[in-house]
């Protein structure tokens, strides 16, 4: 819930519009791996897939990260 609210709180135009928008995305992938692990029970799955699917969430946000970055002018 703190990382909804900080995400909203953000997105409400409180700081500057390019910071805000990348910790958003940390956040948002943050819950993404959250679910995949709690939810989805990768937690319990083997551990090359639990790496891939860490490995996927960081990589997908840096890429798009770096696509923001480099697109905002």
């Amino acid at each position: 819930m703190g990382a909804t609210a900080t995400s909203w709180y953000l997105g409400d135009g409180h700081g500057t519009r390019q910071l805000a928008t990348v910790v958003v995305l940390v956040l948002a992938f943050a819950k993404v791996y959250l679910v995949g692990r709690y939810f989805m029970e990768l937690r319990e799955a083997p551990r090359a897939l639990h790496l891939l699917f860490g490995g996927w969430t960081v990589v997908v946000c840096a890429i798009l990260i770096a696509m923001f970055i480099l697109t905002d002018n």
